[in-house]
């Protein structure tokens, strides 16, 4: 009978240390190249810098799998290169209430483009045993837009109105909006929808002193769905008795209808470590 419950004792405790359990507090963050990813059907895209920082939990079962969750501010940037491009704003009307539209081509202008997200990461992490430990983790993000910008200064463009019912183009009377323009400044705000990341991650893994933990590894982040919201706003405002002061606003949603965030950097965790 007493050997009986030794045994016990002892399977039981082997249960109790192949269930052990640890909890990482996690303060993070990182950069590299992220971006709002478009083709633009006029112009170029152009990549940005940004990254990522927040706060994030691991619960990691035994010695090699875990689960991580957390929460984070993304920021992302993006460039359209417009030199040579042409927006078109249809419909508009001249001060006799002639319909007309509006070929605006740029000849100098880059418009930089910005985004913050919430990105709320869900992930299944793996890591080697030793005090060095190789680690990755694969999962998805939710990223909720924070908030959007865009910004074109000292640009130099050129219209040109084509009347459909005279089958005629104007492109030189500068009194009606038509010809070139130079060091036309526009700002303002985007919008986008929240998206749902494909997210992984790998680097190594280093035990600093008894309760804390420095990770460090790579990361890459891909929007599996489309950020752009439709908008019905033109691109040129065009006010007929004051032609000469027409306004323009971003080209995003003239130029593009798809826009997917993307994220490849380096990434530096720190995590304090508490076992039961």
């Amino acid at each position: 009978m007493k050997k009986n419950i030794i045994l016990l004792l002892v399977v039981l405790n082997s249960l109790s240390l192949s269930a052990q359990v640890a909890h990482e507090i996690i303060i993070q963050g990182g950069g590299g190249y992220s971006t709002l990813g478009y083709k633009p059907s006029t112009g170029k895209h152009g990549g940005g810098y940004g990254g990522e920082c927040g706060l994030g939990y691991t619960c990691i079962f035994g010695e090699q799998w875990g689960v991580y969750a957390g929460i984070a501010t993304g920021f992302y940037n993006a460039i359209a290169k417009l030199d040579g491009a042409t927006i078109v704003t249809p419909n508009l009307r001249d001060n006799e209430g002639d319909r007309f539209d509006m070929y605006t081509t740029f000849t100098q202008s880059d418009e930089v483009q910005n985004a913050t997200f919430l990105n709320i990461p869900v992930m299944m992490q793996f890591q080697t045993k030793g005090a060095r430990k190789f680690y990755a983790l694969a999962g998805v993000k939710v990223g909720i837009p924070l908030g959007g910008k865009y910004k074109m200064k000292d640009v130099n463009l050129s219209n040109a109105g084509y009347y459909p019912e005279l089958d005629n183009w104007f492109n030189s009377q500068t009194f009606a909006g038509f010809g070139d323009f130079a060091n036309k400044n526009t700002e303002g705000k985007l919008a986008f929808k929240t998206t749902v990341m494909l997210a992984l991650e790998a680097g190594m893994k280093w035990k600093v002193g008894n309760i804390a933990s420095l990770y460090a590894g790579v990361y890459f982040d891909y929007g599996l769905t489309n950020i752009a919201k439709e908008s019905d706003a033109q691109f040129l405002n065009y006010p007929p008795l004051n032609a000469t002061n027409f306004s323009i606003n971003t080209v995003l949603p003239h130029i593009t209808q798809k826009i997917h965030l993307m994220a490849i950097g380096v990434k530096l965790r720190i995590a304090l470590v508490a076992k039961e």
